[in-house]
């Protein structure tokens, strides 16, 4: 036994059994290393980038969640399907509630623009440029680059326009509302102020220090296809904005959101749209009378949300920013105020104050026809009107053969032209 302990001493290792106890080592060495990399975090070569010029990877985007009331969110997720992941992703705050109509999804405080540069051209215009915040965007094609201009009209009225710096956009064609050409006759009733970061625009009146209009509720956005910007309000007193069939003149402020955009429909009630489109607003300050006005010159389709804060949102799906602030003493004077500017209502011929007798659809102008004989028969004053468009396209042009000549048509029209009898 003691000469086969001592072969089994001597025995050498064969060339395979020694190169797999070299490989074993230095695995082993292999993986000390990187446990003392993981440790310590320092990296034993430092890899130069094959670009020079490439830029780290961002940080990723944290949002600044603000504590606020409840009536001052903006909602970050207007349309449906909103999730928290879907939030998120936006760069908003999530925070779900049980009341009905608040958002669960509101906008951070570290988005929007910021100003980068201002000019004073003179006392009655003001020029900034602004920066996009390096933020998520909430539908894409985000413009980074905005120009905004401020023109003190005239004591009582603001415009402030906010555009593309690079490119033109559309801008509603108007004969009457033209940009500045003359200065203030007077000392200004109201006061602008441009906040820095994030971009807003705050609106005083003059006499009594009071924030009229503050954009620095919720974050500018601005991409190709769809604007949004809120403001915070003096009151909750919010009259106009149409059309529509509202049930009361003083809007519901309990998160209420009203489209805009012109559609030929009949007044079938809740918030559907009609025929005219007008984003315009007055709000009554206090019991006093003290009140200003808020047109924004954009015909694009859009929304508008009324909140409890009390604070306005407007989403639009094109154009500009094109706003007027228009200050007055009552209710009257700012429909002054704002029909000099749109242009004032055209007197309407004497006619017109007749009585009115019309319908949807007559059915055939043989109808009409007997219609404005009854009333003749009877000595009754009167204005008729039918809808002769429809009619007409409906029931005789487009009827085989041909239908109704030009000719016939102008008669069939001076027999049922508007007529008044003593």
């Amino acid at each position: 036994m003691a000469r086969g302990a001592a072969k089994m001493g001597k025995r050498k290792f064969s060339g395979l059994e020694i190169t797999l106890i070299v490989l074993f080592v230095l695995v082993g060495i292999v993986a000390i290393a990187l446990v003392v990399l993981l440790a310590t975090g320092e990296p034993a070569v430092t890899k130069e980038p094959t670009n020079p010029t490439q830029q780290p990877d961002p940080e990723p985007f944290v949002p600044v969640c603000p504590d606020i009331p409840i009536a001052e969110r903006v909602d970050c997720h207007p349309e449906a399907g909103g999730s928290q992941q879907r939030c998120l992703a936006r760069g908003c705050c999530w925070s779900p509630l049980d009341q009905t109509n608040v958002p669960w999804c509101f906008f951070s405080s570290n988005n929007g623009y910021t100003v980068v540069s201002q000019n004073h051209a003179d006392s009655t215009r003001l020029e900034a440029q602004l920066k996009r915040v390096n933020s998520p965007s909430l539908y894409g094609a985000e413009i980074t680059e905005l120009t905004f201009t401020a023109e003190m009209q005239t004591e009582n009225r603001l415009r402030f326009h906010i555009t593309d710096a690079n490119k033109a956009r559309f801008e509603v064609p108007h004969e009457h509302v033209n940009s500045l050409t003359s200065s203030p006759n007077g000392p200004l009733n109201y006061e602008l102020e441009l906040v820095h970061s994030p971009f807003g625009v705050r609106v005083r009146r003059v006499s009594n220090r009071k924030i009229l209009f503050d954009t620095t509720v919720a974050p500018l956005v601005f991409e190709d296809q769809y604007l949004q910007i809120s403001a915070k309000l003096a009151s909750d007193n919010i009259y106009g904005l149409g059309e529509h069939v509202h049930q009361n003149y003083r809007h519901d402020m309990n998160w209420r959101t009203w489209p805009i955009f012109t559609r030929d429909s009949f007044p079938n009630g809740g918030t559907h749209n009609i025929y005219g489109h007008y984003p315009f607003f007055m709000c009554l300050e206090t019991n006093h009378g003290e009140s200003f006005g808020v047109f924004l010159m954009n015909s694009n389709a859009m929304d508008v949300t009324l909140q409890p804060a009390p604070a306005v949102t407007y989403r639009t799906i094109g154009g500009v920013l094109d706003f007027y602030i228009l200050l007055g003493a009552t209710p009257e004077a700012i429909v002054q105020e704002f029909t000099e500017l749109v242009g004032r209502p055209t007197i309407p011929p004497y006619w017109a104050f007749g009585f009115q007798l019309s319908r949807w659809d007559y059915g055939s102008l043989e109808e009409v026809k007997r219609t404005v004989e009854r009333n003749r028969e009877i000595g009754l004053p009167y204005v008729s009107a039918s809808n002769l468009g429809l009619l007409l396209l409906h029931s005789e042009i487009d009827a085989p053969p041909l239908g109704l000549q030009t000719s016939h048509i102008s008669i069939q029209l001076e027999t049922v032209q508007c007529c008044i009898k003593s």
